[in-house]
């Protein structure tokens, strides 16, 4: 193409774009114009939505559109006009439940008598718990949010934060361009209303980069705070390091990098690995790939494997291998197949190395012990009759 064709294409494409975009800006201003855009909610009860349409054209429907960005759910409704303009529609938070902090988008559908079709610009909210006057500190791209307790509550929750946060850089440069929210609770009732298990301390968006914990007031709550903050934000942290493939990772992964990074963790974590050890009850790491048991004692244990099987990987190949593994997970590769592109090895090879380095298990012996009822069960088969038949020709002689 020479320099004056290309000239005229140039300008060809400048003039269909501003054409295009007048068409567009033409068509809004004729058709429908929103005023008083707008929603609140009670939460956990309904949510508001508002507006005030003009138009001079005769409308023959209208919908909202509500996309739930939690649960990745779009709902159409039809909504009235009434005469003065004024449209309203109450979403029942209880019949359809949101995943809380998320952010709700909508927009309004318009269809003129005449068949037409006009679509308003897209608003949004997010779903913030706001049964409660929330007090708030911030630093850094940290910020808290607490109910009970004074300042000093705040600013222990917050060196918590900044704590985990300096414990994350060690494995990965820490992402803070956009600030998380760490919503301290003072019961774990209130993390059950908002739909986490009985026994879960803490919860992660880390889409949203959103933290919920429960942190009881007393002699041991800058302790919980320095585990189950830390924990928390290394869910954000990581899916901002590894993107929207995190959700890829195997759960044993997910869960033994937020263990790692807790600060004075609890010593529980060893005694039930090394009970578990001793009776020969681990679960093997291959069963923790897509989710963790439901049952508490055993959710506790598989933490407890998973965050010593990470601390064992990093500490023995690196941080760049383990994010290497994470990577390929990230990709979406199995969970046996990740070990093998990141170490060269088998899983089961790789959980027996860590068997006997971590826990000092001899893996042949445990092997043999356990195949001790059917090698004597084979001999019985085997050498009976070889008995029996020896005796048999001795009698004959």
């Amino acid at each position: 193409m020479n320099v004056k064709v290309a000239r005229w294409f140039f300008l060809f494409i400048l003039v269909a774009v501003y054409a295009l975009g007048s068409a567009k800006q033409v068509q809004g201003q004729g058709g429908i114009a929103l005023e008083n855009v707008g929603a609140v909610y009670q939460f956990g009860e309904q949510v508001i939505f508002s507006a005030t349409v003009r138009t001079s054209s005769s409308i023959q429907s209208a919908s909202i559109v509500i996309f739930d960005e939690g649960f990745g759910v779009t709902r159409v409704q039809p909504v009235a006009i009434n005469a003065d303009g004024t449209t309203q529609f109450i979403f029942d938070a209880r019949q359809n439940a949101l995943r809380p902090f998320t952010f709700l988008r909508w927009h309004y559908e318009f269809t003129y008598d005449g068949g037409s079709f006009f679509q308003s610009e897209t608003f949004s909210l997010r779903y913030d718990d706001n049964r409660f006057a929330w007090q708030r500190l911030e630093s850094n791209g940290l910020r808290v949010f607490w109910l009970q307790g004074d300042s000093a509550f705040a600013q222990n929750a917050l060196n918590a934060a900044l704590a985990g946060v300096r414990a994350i850089n060690e494995i990965f440069p820490v992402d803070l361009n956009q600030p998380i929210d760490i919503f301290i609770y003072p019961s774990q009732n209130d993390l059950v209303f908002l739909g986490t298990d009985s026994w879960t301390a803490g919860h992660a968006n880390p889409a949203l980069g959103v933290v919920l914990v429960t942190i009881e007031t007393g002699l041991d709550q800058s302790l919980q705070m320095e585990q189950r903050i830390p924990h928390e934000l290394m869910h954000v942290l990581t899916y901002r390091h590894i993107g929207a493939g995190y959700q890829n990772m195997p759960a044993w992964l997910r869960e033994g990098l937020a263990t790692s990074v807790e600060i004075n963790p609890t010593i529980e974590y060893d005694r039930a690995l090394l009970d578990a050890s001793a009776r020969g009850t681990l679960i093997p790491l291959l069963d923790l790939c897509a989710s963790f048991p439901p049952q508490p004692d055993s959710a506790f244990l598989a933490y407890a494997e998973s965050r010593s099987f990470t601390v064992y990987l990093r500490n023995t190949y690196g941080s760049s291998k383990l994010l290497e593994l994470a990577r390929a997970y990230a990709d979406g590769v199995t969970c046996d197949r990740g070990v093998e592109l990141a170490y060269g090895t088998s899983f089961a090879q790789l959980e027996s190395n860590w068997r006997q380095s971590a826990l000092g298990q001899n893996v042949w012996g445990a092997a043999l012990q356990n195949l001790l009822p059917y090698l004597i069960l084979c001999g019985i088969v085997l050498f009976v009759p070889l008995i029996i038949g020896f005796n048999a020709m001795r009698k004959r002689k």
